[in-house]
């Protein structure tokens, strides 16, 4: 899951506090407190629904503690009964076909403009969540400035809506290479409906851009659920943390409700690669 592979530095549910030594004035003495592990299981939901794309299902799993040996074998729940409705209508049911993931009996294609909801059980607990999937973003101007080795692109901004960008190396063989993560994730203020927004990529790493040969690169804008903005801008909360979707994050913007359920169900389209 691409979007996943560029977020999950992320996830959240062991809290390992350790308080450093206390040093009182006027006093040889340190007190030293020792680390309190304080361990909460939560189930885990991410889903991506790309536009135009077969869903590949969604991932439940739980959270496990700080320092825990991660094995999705272990970490994959089957106590689950899912299944989700598009624009409040058709119902898809979803069935487990092992280690957490539950897929559609048969393949389906997210829909562009569509609204996509969540209903999920765990034990008796309701899982929720709802996505809208944005159509793909319309670019207006690319360019590459050379002085910071970066893409920037101005997109037809929507309501309810938010953007990034990747630059793409496209190496042959090896298909395309793209930036890890994205550099910002940005939106329309809530008072427009539509405007111009501006995004840029991380900057292309040297042994993309050696010799000045650019014929190779290019970049592509992703546009979300304007959720993932909220998601992205907080992730870090949860950085302590080594991956907050396997142990968790505090004050991670989830779009997943539930008692004890936290993760991410979002919708976004990713535009054909562009040069300048």
């Amino acid at each position: 899951m691409l979007v996943f592979k560029k977020i999950s530095n992320i996830f959240f549910t062991g809290l390992f506090v350790l308080i450093s030594a206390s040093i009182y004035s006027g006093c040889d003495n340190v007190d030293v407190i020792e680390p309190v592990n304080i361990y909460k299981e939560n189930v885990v939901v991410r889903a991506e629904l790309v536009a135009d794309q077969i869903f590949k299902g969604v991932l439940f799993t739980k959270t496990l503690p700080v320092g825990a040996t991660y094995s999705i074998t272990t970490a994959g729940l089957r106590d689950i009964e899912a299944y989700i409705k598009v624009n409040g209508s058709q119902v898809i049911p979803l069935h487990d076909v092992g280690n957490g993931l539950f897929k559609p009996l048969y393949d389906y294609k997210i829909v562009p403009g569509a609204y996509y909801e969540l209903f999920a059980n765990h034990y008796g607990d309701p899982i929720y969540a709802k996505t809208y999937v944005p159509k793909v973003p319309i670019i207006n101007s690319i360019s590459y400035r050379s002085e910071s080795y970066f893409f920037q692109g101005i997109v037809l901004g929507k309501r309810n809506e938010a953007y990034g960008a990747s630059w793409v190396y496209a190496s042959g063989s090896s298909g395309e290479i793209t930036s890890d993560d994205f550099y910002s994730i940005e939106a329309l203020p809530d008072v427009l409906d539509i405007g111009d927004v501006t995004v840029r990529t991380q900057p292309v790493p040297e042994q993309y851009r050696a010799g000045g040969n650019f014929s190779n690169l290019s970049m592509k804008v992703y546009s979300f659920d304007k959720a993932f903005q909220k998601y992205f801008q907080t992730k870090g909360n949860g950085k302590a943390i080594e991956d907050s979707f396997i142990h968790g994050g505090d004050n991670v913007g989830w779009n997943v409700e539930g008692k004890n359920a936290i993760g991410l169900f979002i919708g976004y389209s990713i535009s054909a690669s562009k040069q300048p």
